[in-house]
């Protein structure tokens, strides 16, 4: 598929990846890119989807952040994350750039699998707030090269965000800084390798349009349906996306 000739069905199947991806963003606080781009990999190239997704990703977590700023409890956290996250994120971007699209696609889905297999296995590890602090430049690193490697770090810092029993809302302003960085420096970075370029970068902000509208929809559906209900049909989801990665030729 030419992702630049935006026929009916490139522009269908972008509306809906982001729009799934707004859906579970809006839902959880997180999971926008965990949803779109193993979506786009199994249609387009998995390199691309991963760029398409940097600016709707930075667009959703900047939102997030807003609305949420008044719930932070512990900004030193978020900082730390965010901070060193980046730093991650600098080096999983060189890496991304200058592998195979087939070595992306197969950490993509590997990278979901883990996501699913950590949802339903569930974490039982707690750790004490002054603990989190200490460890989180290291989760920061850790989940920006996997960022910068294929655009989903969520099993890293949902794993980690889970395990201090925090409120809703203040996981989704942690998580949102957290994302919204290392999205900002995976845009400056793929500008800089001239990996994304101008229709690239246009039809990326096309997307944020479905993305916007999948938000608020998840955020109400999180109101009417069971969360465990939503959370397996999602993880049913992905498990098959997965699978169609890795067997993909």
């Amino acid at each position: 598929m030419d992702l630049y000739n935006l026929d009916f069905q490139t522009l269908l199947i972008l509306c809906l990846a982001f729009a799934l991806g707004g859906l579970v963003k809006g839902a959880t606080g997180a999971g926008s890119p965990v949803i779109a781009i193993p979506v786009l990999a199994v249609f387009i190239d998995a390199k691309l989807a991963v760029a398409l997704m940097a600016i709707p990703n930075l667009f959703s977590n900047l939102i997030q952040i807003h609305q949420y700023k008044d719930t932070k409890k512990n900004p030193k956290l978020a900082f730390n994350l965010a901070v060193f996250g980046t730093l991650g994120c600098l080096f999983g971007t060189v890496f991304f750039v200058s592998t195979s699209t087939r070595t992306i696609e197969l950490v993509v889905a590997l990278v979901t699998i883990l996501y699913v297999i950590s949802s339903i296995t569930g974490n039982s590890v707690k750790l004490s707030m002054q603990i989190a602090k200490s460890v989180a430049p290291a989760i920061g690193i850790v989940g920006g090269i996997v960022q910068g490697t294929c655009g989903v770090s969520a099993p890293i810092a949902l794993g980690f965000l889970n395990s201090l029993q925090i409120s809703r809302n203040e996981f989704i302003f942690t998580i949102s800084c957290f994302f919204g960085a290392m999205a900002g420096i995976q845009i400056i970075s793929l500008l800089a390798l001239n990996f994304v370029d101008w229709q690239l970068f246009l039809i990326a902000i096309f997307s944020m349009v479905p993305l916007s509208l999948g938000m608020p929809l998840g955020n109400h559906l999180t109101k009417r349906l069971s969360k465990k209900s939503f959370e397996r049909l999602i993880l049913f989801f992905l498990i098959i996306l997965s699978t169609n990665i890795i067997l993909s030729p």
